[in-house]
């Protein structure tokens, strides 16, 4: 992942398969123009990634509260990476908190029809979309069922 970025920002000549290269040379205009700016949607990943690494050692050190609170904190950010979304709604999930696992899923899915994903994360994106909307059905499905049981 860090060799890929690296090749992004010019560190390193990773070319994958198909010999397509992810250097600057294969960004646009616009997108070199937010490169180390506000508008830069790769700005604080490293810190994001090993903010999601402790994430998971907390989780599985049984303090899913703390793991939650980390996750929290890149989807407020609004991470490019679809990780902290998918963890943070399962861990909503399991506590059966379905208000929340599909804020969680709603929001990913406005992240990633906002347009300001790089390439390789707004493909990644498209990609998980149907997934993340079969879950958001599902969560919505739940809510209505618990409100008719409340109702009745």
């Amino acid at each position: 992942m860090f060799r890929k970025l690296r090749g992004i920002f010019g560190g390193g000549q990773d070319v994958p398969a198909g010999g397509e290269s992810f250097g600057l040379s294969s960004l646009d205009a616009g997108e070199k123009q937010k490169i180390g700016t506000e508008d830069d949607p790769m700005r604080g990943y490293e810190a994001a990634v090993e903010r999601h690494e402790e994430a998971m050692r907390a989780e599985q050190g049984g303090d899913p509260e703390r793991a939650r609170g980390l996750y929290e904190q890149s989807v407020a950010e609004r991470f490019v990476g679809s990780h902290p979304y998918e963890m943070l709604a399962t861990l909503h999930e399991r506590s059966r908190s379905y208000p929340d696992a599909l804020r969680v899923r709603e929001s990913y899915k406005a992240l990633a029809k906002s347009g300001r994903m790089p390439r390789g994360a707004q493909s990644s994106a498209d990609r998980k979309l149907p997934e993340f909307e079969a879950r958001m059905r599902r969560y919505r499905r739940l809510l209505e069922e618990d409100q008719t049981r409340k109702q009745g």
